[in-house]
């Protein structure tokens, strides 16, 4: 039998309790959220935006293999935003470098919006069996 939560606790770190209380500081710390958007380059055949894409994937799994990304994805939805990464680092200038690596990026097919976020300490990303 497990014990249950006290006064409202979550039962999970970094969960704010029903009463409303925050977390505590020792269940938290800061990741950095990268927001992705089309970028102002755009190429003229789509055997180059395959490329490109390829490029970005590429960089993506290697920074995976690292330890350096929670998790990545696209938007589904048609509009500039294309997609997020967040990154296991406090340090948006870390981050910046990181990012500054991806063809995609570099090249201005794709730009970036990185931001620090606050959430629960340890998350992560189980992948699929």
């Amino acid at each position: 039998m497990t014990d249950a939560p006290k006064s409202g606790a979550s039962s999970r770190a970094g969960v704010p309790t029903k009463a409303g209380d925050p977390p505590p500081p020792s269940a938290m710390r800061t990741y950095v959220l990268v927001l992705i958007y089309r970028g102002p380059t755009t190429f003229e055949s789509e055997e180059e935006n395959t490329a490109m894409q390829r490029a970005h994937l590429a960089n993506n799994a290697r920074l995976y293999e690292e330890g350096k990304l929670i998790l990545a994805g696209p938007f589904r939805d048609k509009t500039d935003l294309r997609g997020i990464f967040l990154f296991d680092s406090e340090s948006v200038e870390e981050v910046a470098g990181w990012c500054n690596e991806d063809p995609g990026i570099r090249s201005g097919w794709l730009r970036v919006e990185i931001h620090p976020w606050y959430s629960a300490r340890g998350i992560t990303i189980v992948p699929p069996a």
